[in-house]
This record gives C-alpha cells, structure tokens and sequence, in this order.
C-alpha cells in the first residue's frame, strides 16, 4: 500500500508521515518546495508537486502506484486572510483536484483535513449544553472557514455522484513540537517560552479550548486513511476540554521555573465538539493522550529540537 500525504513536511503531516513510516508503509510526502534536511525523515519519500495543478498531481499519483490520499496541505487562516484569491487556488481547487484524482484513479481512500473554522468564532453563540456535530449548519467568518466549508459541500457530491471514498476529520486547537504557522500559533507563548526558559505572555486567558494533542491527530489521520467507508462524510476530531488558566497552571506544573503572564480576553473558537462518531467509528485504535502527558511532551520536544 502506497499512501500520499499532501503537507507532509507540515506541522500534522510529520507526525502522520512517521507513523506510516513506522508501519512499514511506503510513504510519499507532496509538498511544493524541496523540504529542508531537518524536515526529512527515514521512510519517507519526497515529492515536489503542487495540488493546485490537477495534471502534475495525476503524474505523481500514476507514476507512484498510492493507493490513497491524506490530504494535509492548505493555506492556514492567517495566509488565507492575507491571500483569498490564493486560498481558494489551494485549499478549494487543490482540495476538489485531489477528489477528481481520486475519481479517475479510483483511489482506494482520500482522507483530508477540515476545519472547526467552518463554524467561525462562534462559541460564545452556543446555548449551554448545545454541542457542534457533523450536522450543524455552517458559520464561518474568515475566508479560511469559507474554504473548509466549500471542500465540505464538495466532498459530499464525489461522495455522493461518483462514489470516492472521501472523509474529511475537522481539526481544532492542535498543539504539539513543530507548531510554526495558524491560528492557533500563539500557544508558542505557552509551550515554547518556558521550554527554552524565556517568559512568556499567554493571550486569551478567559477562553476555553479543545485541545488536540498533535500526534493523536496524525493518528486518526493513518486510521481514518484505511477505511473502506464511512457513513458521514466529515467527522469531528475529539480533544480534551480546557481552559487556557488550566492549560497555564498545567504548564506550571511541569515546569515550575517557567515565567508566564496571562492576559484577558477570548478568542472564542468553538469548543463544544460532538466527536463521539468518530471515537465509535475508530474505536480502542483512537487513543487520546491526556493534557498533562501532550503538555510534557511538547515542552520536551521543543527543547530537544533547540538542542536544550
């Protein structure tokens, strides 16, 4: 089995690409431009292609043998605000090519990353108890949610007209080693600072979070990829419930030197996630690390890839 990873050398698609390395799958990682030597990892091989570019990414799948698609790559909300007209070149045309190749190809299985960005910032629009499932009707309020929501609706007509195994898993907060772009990079404050012993301000302090440890993530990812079906076309992702004044106390713990000054304020991304069909779908395969043992383990990352 020969599987694809489109953002292989991203923040998601390092941990998705070991893992499958690790399992003695023959792993190829797509990326535009030649990744940097700290970025490569045994196993992997390394492909320059663009999803953009419909007839480049047929070659590559052809002339590979995959098999199947996760498909990682996207402009994340802050580059898709600075450049709309290219988010929709890549996160929607780029998406809708990988399916059209699915189509022609007859991959056994796209798996691709959405987002809870297709509900915008709307937590503080929740009625108590109200969780957000596979069904709600979409909200976004930026163009990168708009985007999500678009390869949403697509990915139900392949699903639907031309039978493409396709299932999109919607990330949320992902924190982990590696983290350098996104809207959610300001967790770099909370984690990173007090791994390299500088202080560090933490915003949003009276928000609450999912948090998705990123090497749980990368997991479903390689599970979801060797489904032969599934009822749902899109799946929530599962994380742990916390507010950033835990998150803040939890690092503190851990790293009893660390200098961190918490500011007000809320971001107000969507924490109320109904992931329970995916946790059935999955079952004892989808392990969720607990925050303490991702929150130790980024930290310890961070340091050891700053050679602390």
């Amino acid at each position: 089995m020969t599987t694809l990873v489109t953002g292989g050398t991203g923040f998601v698609g390092q941990y998705a690409t070991a893992i499958l390395a690790g399992q003695d799958e023959r792993v190829l990682a797509l990326d535009p431009l030649e990744p940097r030597e700290e970025l490569r990892q045994a196993g992997v091989e390394y492909v320059r292609g663009d999803v953009s570019d419909l007839r480049s990414l047929l070659a590559v799948l052809a002339e590979h043998g995959v098999d199947r698609v996760i498909h990682l790559g996207s402009l994340l909300a802050p580059a898709s605000a600075e450049d709309p007209y290219r988010a929709l070149e890549v996160n929607c045309a780029g998406t809708q090519n990988i399916f059209e190749a699915a189509r022609i190809l007859r991959l056994a299985n796209v798996t691709w990353a959405s987002s809870m960005a297709v509900f915008g910032h709307s937590a503080a629009a929740l009625a108590e108890g109200e969780l957000l499932t596979e069904h709600t009707p979409h909200s976004p309020d930026n163009a990168y949610g708009a985007t999500k929501s678009y390869c949403e609706h697509i990915s139900r007509a392949y699903r639907q007209r031309y039978g493409v195994n396709c299932v999109g898993l919607r990330i949320g907060l992902v924190y982990g080693a590696g983290k350098v772009r996104g809207e959610g990079l300001f967790t770099e404050q909370l984690f990173q600072r007090p791994a390299l012993g500088q202080p560090g301000v933490v915003p949003y302090g009276d928000d609450v979070y999912c948090w998705q440890y990123v090497r749980d993530v990368a997991a479903a990812f390689t599970l979801a990829s060797r489904l032969d079906s599934t009822d749902n076309a899109v799946y929530n992702l599962p994380g742990t419930v916390l507010t950033m004044v835990g998150a803040v106390e939890t690092v503190r713990a851990l790293v009893p030197s660390a200098e961190l000054t918490v500011e007000p304020g809320v971001l107000g991304f969507p924490y109320q996630i109904d992931a329970s069909p995916l946790t059935a779908l999955l079952g004892d395969s989808l392990r969720l690390t607990s925050i303490r043992d991702g929150f130790a383990a980024t930290i310890e990352g961070i340091a050891a890839r700053a050679g602390r």
